[in-house]
């Protein structure tokens, strides 16, 4: 390989050139992050519970969907928070596992997230796990004591309604062994 540096205008028509074959695929990645929103609209609508998150792989369609937003269209947060905003349903929420944009975390430098790697950094999750993941880690990644406050008594209603379907479940599997 050649350590011979190139000239200015060179490496300005490379650029220019990357830049266009970029701008070229955009369309064709705008349309995969549409059909991306819509197969988890449809599959959430369809849905009988929280379950379909991990059943029909949600979460990787969802991640799918945000890398694609990210790193290939280069969304804002407002405009991919409006864009996924239909799937806040009664199943599922779209958390923003970030708010404040910095990796408040104790670690060295060098092990934590950047600044590009934390924007648009959301995830879907049931509501449950939405709401303990606000009450177990608001507090690191940035959310209010506000905030963290209403997920908890979101989290208390959620605790007990799982925690009874659990025991109808565990009553009806006992009812069918005493048979």
């Amino acid at each position: 390989m050649s350590t011979k540096k190139l000239p200015k205008k060179v490496l300005t028509a490379n650029l220019l050139a990357l830049a266009a074959a970029d701008a070229a695929t955009d369309h064709d990645h705008r349309a995969r992050f549409d059909r991306l929103i819509q197969r988890m609209k449809k599959s959430l609508a369809d849905a009988q519970g929280p379950e379909v998150i991990h059943q029909r792989g949600l979460a990787s369609d969802f991640a799918e969907a945000r890398l694609i937003a990210r790193d290939k269209l280069r969304m804002k947060d407002a405009e991919f928070e409006a864009a996924v905003a239909d799937l806040n349903g009664p199943y599922s929420r779209v958390v923003n596992t970030c708010p404040c944009g910095k990796d408040t975390r104790n670690l060295p430098d060098f092990l934590k997230m950047t600044a590009d790697d934390l924007r648009l950094t959301y995830d879907l999750r049931t509501p449950f796990d939405a709401v303990f993941f606000v009450v177990r880690h608001g507090k690191t990644w940035g959310y209010s004591e506000a905030q963290i406050a209403q997920a908890e008594i979101e989290f208390r209603k959620l605790d007990r309604a799982r925690r009874a379907k659990i025991a109808e479940a565990d009553e009806a599997r006992a009812a069918l062994l005493r048979a």
